[in-house]
């Protein structure tokens, strides 16, 4: 049995075939606005259509599973907001998948995939309390308690870059004022790239200005963040990644001192374990076939 894992970018879309082995094979790599537009959901039936044919012709997939850079509802069908990937919104997407497919359909938010692949590549255990934050554009956020993932009651948990930072004006693309990652990600480096250090380009920020107040400054920003989530959640496990840590000579170690700094003592900072996430194009396709095979197992 085999399954399909589908993984939906701001850029690019990715989809591969993952055996019981968790083994991924024909992987492809798309530009994400070449496959979607127009009528999304249908374009994208088209699109696994025509890949299922093309890949597994002796029809070895058992399900399929989608992730989305998006808030889901609660029952894991339709995509409430994704701003990066238009014309999904309010679309019940696993009914128009499953019906156009002949196949069990799954849908996630893509960080709820990530996390799927980093418990298995780093053999960590699924009984425990977890998180995973993955620093891109803005904060994705994956928490598991008890070894289930936290939905929350509108499907929506997990808004760690949404957190309110106070005396900030700043606008989000959520549409609220002073959200977190408006300060902690991907975005704001850019901009610092921008107004600061225009010659220099945007992943050798942290080789060549590591030691400047400004990214000092952003790094304690982020470890606050993380570590507001550590002093609720009780963690036995962080797994931090993403496009900002793999930027060149991101300080890792000098992030991980800043949230142990900020995480109540003695515990749970004397106990946390973190591990860092490689960030790989395969990781939510894999993620996401994983994910499908634990959905299929009676």
């Amino acid at each position: 049995m085999k399954t399909l894992g589908i993984d939906i970018g701001g850029t690019y879309l990715r989809i591969g075939m993952i055996d019981k082995e968790l083994k991924l094979s024909c992987f492809e790599q798309v530009s994400q606005t070449s496959v979607l537009g127009g009528d999304a959901p249908r374009r994208l039936a088209e699109f696994i259509s025509g890949y299922l044919e093309r890949s597994d012709k002796e029809k070895t997939a058992a399900a399929v599973c989608v992730g989305f850079p998006a808030a889901v509802n609660r029952e894991r069908s339709i995509v409430l907001n994704a701003p990066c990937v238009p014309g999904f919104d309010g679309i019940d997407i696993k009914k128009i998948l499953s019906d156009a497919l002949g196949l069990p359909v799954f849908i996630e938010k893509d960080v709820n995939l990530l996390i799927q692949y980093d418990l298995y590549v780093h053999s960590l255990p699924e009984k425990d309390n977890i998180i995973a934050c993955y620093v891109g554009t803005g904060i994705g956020n994956a928490i598991m308690i008890n070894g289930q993932l936290l939905t929350g009651f509108n499907g929506v948990s997990g808004e760690l870059g949404h957190i309110p930072v106070l005396d900030s004006a700043e606008i989000c693309d959520c549409g609220n004022i002073g959200c977190a990652e408006m300060y902690t990600g991907g975005k704001f480096l850019a901009a610092l790239k921008d107004r600061e250090y225009t010659n220099t380009p945007i992943n050798k920020l942290f080789a060549e200005h590591g030691s400047s107040e400004a990214l000092k400054n952003y790094l304690s920003h982020l470890a606050a963040v993380i570590a507001a989530e550590i002093n609720i959640i009780d963690p036995a496990v962080v797994i931090l990644g993403g496009g900002v840590l793999s930027m060149e000579q991101f300080p890792k170690e000098e992030l991980e001192a800043k949230i142990r700094k900020y995480t109540r003592k003695p515990q749970p900072e004397a106990s946390l374990k973190f591990v860092f996430s490689e960030n790989k194009g395969e990781n939510g396709v894999i993620g996401a076939g994983i994910y499908a095979h634990k959905e299929m197992k009676p």
